[in-house]
This record gives structure tokens, sequence and C-alpha cells, in this order.
């Protein structure tokens, strides 16, 4: 890997598509703002009724703020995933994008950061801009020594460190499993992506869908498969060996997805031209 083409793509990916960029990034941070949209407006409602202080900021969001944003995260990442390869959208941008002087290691890692490492930063970055806003808002209209104020930033270390010791002890395997598959469900979308520029997303979306009602639907006709046959054996088998081996199988499982997919992602990128049966 060169580091100045690499940088030079990016720089040139930048000033090309910094608006697309941008929108997405805010349109993240907006639907991450409503609770404290919804704060301010309420307070300036309530306060301007019963011109009482404490009354108007008793409704400060608090750690309902933490829950809201991871929710809204977790629903836009893989919305984001599918914009990866944005840039091969039109014949005029997969030109420009093919003839960058540039490898394609070089150009697909670009796409790879820009798209799901810009998603967890626009997610960091936001609950500073929050809590400046917050302050701002409380300082400016009812003081900045007021005690109600309460710092996001505090509530996203406080309750992000504490889920992970809580779910670390209830069961670490639960929390890799959990990470594991938000990954490998992520970077389905990524596949999605290299495989359809156009509409991706709803294709990998009923994709994800039609699986889940194949698996559904072949779970009803094995079934009655089972009505008849002996389970005693099962009774005889070391829970925790049987529960462990099962913990490794999922894991192992969605690590094999997730490499599948972004390797699948890279061929596919390598591939690509101006006109395919996929991508008119």
């Amino acid at each position: 890997m060169n580091t100045t083409r690499f940088l030079n793509v990016a720089r040139w990916n930048f000033a090309i598509n910094r608006s697309q960029y941008m929108k997405l990034a805010l349109g993240l941070f907006l639907a991450m703002s409503l609770p404290l949209l919804m704060f301010i407006l309420k307070t300036i409602w309530v306060f301007g009724i019963t011109h009482d202080t404490e009354w108007a900021l008793a409704s400060v969001p608090g750690t309902s703020l933490g829950t809201w944003m991871c929710s809204c995260f977790l629903f836009a990442l893989p919305i984001l995933a599918g914009y990866t390869f944005h840039n091969l959208l039109t014949k005029q941008t997969r030109i420009k994008e093919l003839t960058l002087p540039a490898s394609n290691g070089e150009k697909f890692l670009f796409h790879a950061i820009v798209t799901i490492g810009g998603a967890f930063l626009t997610y960091i970055v936001s609950y500073f801009l929050l809590d400046l806003i917050q302050y701002l808002y409380v300082g400016i209209i009812f003081g900045f020594s007021h005690s109600q104020w309460v710092p996001y930033v505090s509530i996203f270390f406080n309750d992000g460190f504490g889920a992970g010791d809580a779910l670390y002890t209830s069961g670490l395997w639960f929390l890799v499993i959990m990470d594991l598959g938000l990954i490998a469900f992520v970077s389905t979308f990524v596949l999605g992506n290299a495989i359809k520029y156009k509409h991706n997303v709803l294709w990998t979306i009923l994709f994800h869908w039609l699986m889940g009602f194949a698996s559904l639907f072949l779970m009803g006709l094995c079934m009655p498969l089972f009505k008849d046959v002996d389970l005693e054996w099962l009774r005889d088998l070391d829970s925790d060996h049987v529960l462990a081996t099962l913990k490794w199988g999922i894991a192992i499982f969605q690590i094999a997805v997730t490499a599948f997919c972004w390797w699948m992602s890279y061929r596919l990128y390598c591939r690509a031209q101006i006109t395919t049966l996929r991508n008119k």
C-alpha cells in the first residue's frame, strides 16, 4: 500500500463527495438529537406557562438519550454500509473511480474507512456536540451554573462501559456473539452494495427477509420428522460441553460470514466494469 496514493484518493473523494458525506453525517446526527430537541421545545412551553425553572428543566434527557442514540446508530449503520461503493452508482462515476491512479486495495480501504469508520466517528462526536448544544441552551436561557444540566459525555462513558461490565459479568460470550453478529450483519450490506449499486439496501433487506422466511419454513417442515424420534440420548450429554460447542460454533459461523462478505466484496470491487448485467 502506498500512503501517498491512498491520501490522494481520500483528497479526491472528499473534494467530489464532501456534500454527500456531510448529508449522511448530518442526517444521523439529527436523528440522534431528537430527544434534546424535544427537551428544548418542552422547556420553552413549560417555562412560558409556569415560569418555573426547575419544573421546566425536570425533563432533561438523561440515560434515555444514550439508549435512543445507540438505537439510531444501530439502525443507521447497515444503511450507511450500503453506501460503501456509492462512487460506482452511475456510469460516469464508475469511469472516474476505475481510472483513479491508485490500486484497488487502496480505493477499497478508503471506502470501507469513510463509511463504516465515519459512522462510528459521527456517533461519538454527536455526544460532544449535543453536550455543547445543551450547555449553551441551558446556560443562556437559565444560567450556566444551573444544577439541572446533565452532561451527555459522562452518560456515554458510564452507560457504555457500565453496560459492557454488566454483559461481561453475566457472560462474556454473550457480548462477543452480539458484537460478531452485528459485524456480520453490517458486512452483508457491504457485500450487497458490491453486487448491486442501485437500491442495494432494499435488495439486502429483502434477502435477509427471504432467508428468515425460508429458515422458519424449513423448521416447520422438519418439526414433524422429530415427532417419533427418541430423544432420551440428549439427557446423557454434558450440558456445559454442548453449550461451549454451541457458542464456538455460532462465533466461528459469524466470523466466517464476515470474512466471506468482505473477501467477496473486494473481489467484486476489483472486477467492477463500466456496464454489467447487474449494473447498467
